[in-house]
């Protein structure tokens, strides 16, 4: 065992505190059955009408597939063939089984089962894949979270989630998990089992390494493709975020039907720089690679020029990542006059992508496939090869596969093609539910099966769909969601502040920037380093703190009090448009 994993008193690999030697679930779980296995409760598809799952089962949209039993299948079938690529390493799937499985015997020998959560707040790196396979196959309920999420979203996770395990790095990038999640254990009253990847486990915690070593491998269980797979926590227009329930079942489907409407070969490589703890990066990054049985190459940290050399050097020809990292990818590529060739799909989404975008993509030989989804039913829409240059550049692309997208209006009724309106989708793809929360599910899911969104959009004769705008007041940084009241409510906290407004501003390679727009109590001075120091300290994360201060004398509101963010917009838009206009007649 390399050394820093090495025991002694003060850092045991394996220790664990005398709590979590019992099974981790058996203070937190109502028994109940189904197919014979313990279920939590509010772990269940509470939103397919019983219709709607007949008629999946009985076309095979759904089936009893699952991503360890792939991996299971891929491993028996060819163990020497390549299933990860990471930063440190080349990794087979002979390999991925054996470690998959023997930490998937260390956590049942732990009580995880399928009524357990489990946390995963990892990098892109090859551990992570182990670990999702691993947990799938135990039929528990992976909960994959970005590795940037500090103290105050980590809590709402414990509160709401109650993980039996958390696996998290020891220092990542200068920040120690080891200690936030100790801190967020002590505040909540949850306290998982702890394994740290990749760095010492202390008292207690236990080392990754510790988990592998401990259990013979053995062959990995396929899991049951019924049950609660994934819960994906996304920021919608409420303060605190959503917990989205998809199965193997609605997940498997979507990754299905994207390989096939996409015309994606054994030939291909995926290439995943988006996070694996959010969805994108999970489920069309990870899960499609190993569902399919084709290499993943994951990449880290963001860097455009490592991006190109790692595209040009592993064959990479497949990708779903949000603008900026096409954004980034194409300049790069243009500056050092390098062609990707291999780079036959690109799905973009997640902020507007440009047309002009597009074309300067595809100058550097990428073609951008531009995309609309959602967590709540991943994938919606998506350009195809064979979709025209114009549909391309300027179009979201039309429904997959046996999915179906409709444009309705405020009662809920479908509007004529062209015409803007809400998006509401059905399909196989789409989640079962938001857990432990009945009102805003309620809210979200309607009884014929579709899937509210929040979004405005149009679509044409052909059934291309086209954004217009989010009815929603999410702001997407950078492809993250981010929901303004979350801010908000930090922001009114503070003793100087009387009323705030969070809105979004345009911004070329993020697609949007932040903007706290305050009113001041009498006689009070704040600037933006003093905001965003105490929205640090308070355990915001990074890419959620504000970038622009704007003090206001009153907040433009409607009689009914309601702020009109559009009218901010507005107003911080103008202002700053005059001044770069003044900036100029100076320079003249």
């Amino acid at each position: 065992m390399c050394s820093t994993f090495a025991c002694s008193r003060e850092t045991r690999p394996w220790s664990v505190p005398s709590a979590a030697r019992r099974p981790v679930c058996a203070d937190r779980v109502v028994a109940a059955t189904r197919y014979g296995r313990r279920m939590h409760p509010r772990k269940a598809d509470v939103v397919t009408p019983p219709e709607r799952r007949r008629h999946y089962l009985a076309a095979g949209h759904w089936d009893s597939s699952t991503l360890a039993g792939r991996v299971a299948d891929h491993a028996r079938a060819r163990p020497d063939d390549l299933a990860v690529v990471d930063e440190r390493g080349r990794y087979r799937y002979g390999q991925l089984r054996d470690d998959a499985s023997a930490l998937a015997s260390f956590l049942r020998d732990r009580g995880v089962d399928a009524a357990s959560f489990v946390s995963v707040q990892l990098p892109n790196r090859y551990e992570t894949v182990v670990v999702a396979a691993a947990v799938q196959s135990l039929g528990a309920t992976i909960n994959p979270l970005l590795p940037n999420y500090r103290a105050h979203e980590l809590q709402h996770v414990f509160t709401t989630a109650r993980p039996a395990v958390i696996f998290t790095p020891g220092d990542y990038r200068g920040f120690d998990h080891r200690t936030l999640v100790r801190e967020v254990a002590a505040a909540s009253g949850v306290a998982p089992v702890h394994v740290v990847v990749g760095d010492r486990a202390f008292d207690d915690q236990i080392a990754y390494e510790y988990c592998i070593e401990s259990t013979a491998p053995h062959d990995l269980d396929a899991g049951d493709a019924e049950l609660i797979s994934e819960l994906i926590f996304t920021s919608g227009t409420e303060a605190t975020s959503k917990a989205i329930m998809h199965t193997e079942q609605t997940a498997n489907f979507s990754v299905r039907v994207a390989h096939t409407d996409l015309g994606i070969t054994n030939d291909d490589v995926v290439w995943m720089p988006s996070p694996v703890g959010h969805s994108t990066g999970f489920n069309y990054g990870l899960r499609f690679a190993l569902y399919h049985g084709i290499p993943l190459v994951l990449q880290d940290q963001w860097d455009a020029a490592a991006a190109v050399e790692l595209v040009l050097r592993e064959g990479c020809s497949y990708t779903l990542a949000a603008t900026t990292f096409l954004q980034d990818l194409t300049e790069t590529a243009r500056r050092s006059g390098t062609r990707l060739d291999s780079l036959r799909c690109f799905g973009c989404g997640g902020a507007p992508v440009p047309p002009p975008l597009v074309d300067a993509a595809a100058q550097q030989g990428i073609q951008c496939l531009r995309l609309y989804g959602s967590t709540e039913v991943l994938v919606g829409t998506w350009n195809r090869p064979q979709s025209t240059v114009d549909q391309r550049r300027s179009t979201d692309g039309v429904a997959m596969s046996h999915v179906e997208i409709m444009i309705v209006d405020d009662d809920g009724n479908p509007v004529a093609a062209n015409t803007p309106g809400e998006i509401v989708t059905r399909g196989p793809n789409t989640s079962v539910g938001l857990f432990g929360d009945a009102a805003r599910t309620a809210a979200t899911y309607r009884p014929d099966g579709f899937v509210k969104s929040g979004d405005i959009a149009t679509l044409d004769h052909d059934g291309y769909l086209t954004m217009v705008s989010r009815k929603k007041e999410i702001i997407i940084r950078g492809g993250l969601n981010i929901a303004p009241r979350e801010i908000e409510e930090l922001l009114v906290a503070m003793p100087e502040i009387e009323r705030a407004a969070v809105i979004g501003l345009p911004d070329e390679r993020l697609g949007e920037r932040m903007c706290a727009c305050v009113v001041l109590r009498p006689g009070a001075q704040i600037d933006l380093p003093t905001v965003v120091d105490r929205l640090q300290a308070g355990g915001l994360a990074k890419f959620k703190l504000p970038q622009r201060l704007e003090v206001f004398d009153v907040l433009s509101a409607t009689a009914s009090g309601k702020i009109q963010k559009h009218e901010l917009v507005r107003i911080v838009t103008q202002e700053r448009d005059q001044v770069s206009n003044a900036d100029r007649e100076k320079s003249r």
